[in-house]
């Protein structure tokens, strides 16, 4: 039996990222592509970002900063889980804050770092992967199933008006192994943009590497494309 086709128009979408900026890189092309659709469109950011640059300051900064690139992506919404950057963990914390954003949510859709994504090789280096993104995906993939799904899961949740919720459709970013592609065209401007918003993490620095990745998966997609690893739960 063939597989059905990506979902490629949900109602509702859920992305979760382990740093302010992670969703935007990977998916921000994708993310404004289905909020243009009509896609309700939330980030939840795992993290608060404190040790991605200087100042006691920077979790709000870069909460702001994150405001700001949502907004370029379309009006996207965000959740700020509030974990302590580079300490982030798939444990039972993490997977009980994200089983009550997908109940919330309800998506259709979810996108999330691949969790076995352990280095990726683009051009003449290999990028390492980082813990927290790991984390974030094995968390998310623990609370789509069995978590969200059971109300013998979390009861307080349940209790509060928060109901069992599947999901149908996983897309994997941050991955070694794509095997759906979405292309930038027509969405390129809003993913550089939310890019350039974030001003504590280097834009320019953001804008090169998404395009050496882009321009990387666009020999397998046939043009510059965010890659993804897809998985469909029903």
């Amino acid at each position: 039996m063939s597989r059905p086709p990506p979902l490629e128009a949900p109602a509702r979408v859920l992305a979760v990222a382990a740093h302010p900026d992670d969703a935007d890189f990977y998916a921000g092309a994708t993310l404004a592509r289905l909020r243009a659709h009509g896609a309700e469109v939330t980030i939840a950011i795992c993290t608060d970002g404190a040790r991605g640059g200087a100042g006691t300051d920077l979790p709000l900064r870069r909460r702001g900063e994150a405001a700001a690139a949502a907004e370029a992506l379309g009006g996207v919404g965000l959740a700020f889980l509030g974990f302590r950057d580079g300490e982030l963990a798939a444990d039972e914390a993490l997977r009980r804050c994200l089983a009550r954003e997908i109940r919330t949510r309800r998506p259709e859709l979810v996108l999330v770092h691949d969790p076995e994504t352990f280095w990726l090789n683009v051009g003449a280096v290999d990028r390492l992967g980082h813990s927290d993104h790991r984390a974030a995906g094995a968390g998310c993939l623990d609370a789509v199933y069995p978590r969200a799904g059971l109300p013998s899961f979390y009861p307080d949740q349940i209790a509060a008006g928060l109901g069992p919720w599947f999901v149908r459709e996983i897309w994997l970013f941050d991955t070694a192994r794509p095997d759906h592609f979405s292309p930038l065209e027509g969405f390129a401007e809003a993913k550089r943009e939310a890019l350039r918003r974030h001003a504590s993490q280097n834009p320019e620095m953001l804008l090169r590497d998404a395009d050496e990745q882009a321009a990387h998966w666009a020999a397998q997609a046939g043009a510059p494309a965010e890659a993804f690893r897809r998985v469909r739960v029903w």
